[in-house]
């Protein structure tokens, strides 16, 4: 779909969402895939299982942001030099 939107010279805020969304949805996927193989593998209740599997999505999800961040900073610091 983003070769389709760059192959037509789309408009780049829509570019922009649509690429957005797709990263989010992988991150969302990643940490769904490892949740379900960490179910029933240690002796906590549906309900501890549930809060361990959001504070992990946080906690990957703040950390992505983060080394976004950093990473974008640390590029445009490069390439202002």
């Amino acid at each position: 779909m983003l070769a389709v939107f760059k192959e037509m010279d789309a408009d780049v805020n829509l570019y922009a969402i649509i690429f957005g969304e797709s990263i989010f949805n992988d991150a969302i996927g990643i940490v769904m895939y490892e949740t379900v193989l960490k179910i029933g593998t240690n002796d906590m209740t549906f309900s501890e299982e549930l809060l361990a599997s959001i504070a992990e999505f946080f906690i990957i999800f703040t950390g992505s942001i983060v080394i976004g961040a950093i990473a974008a900073l640390f590029i445009s610091w490069v390439l202002k030099r």
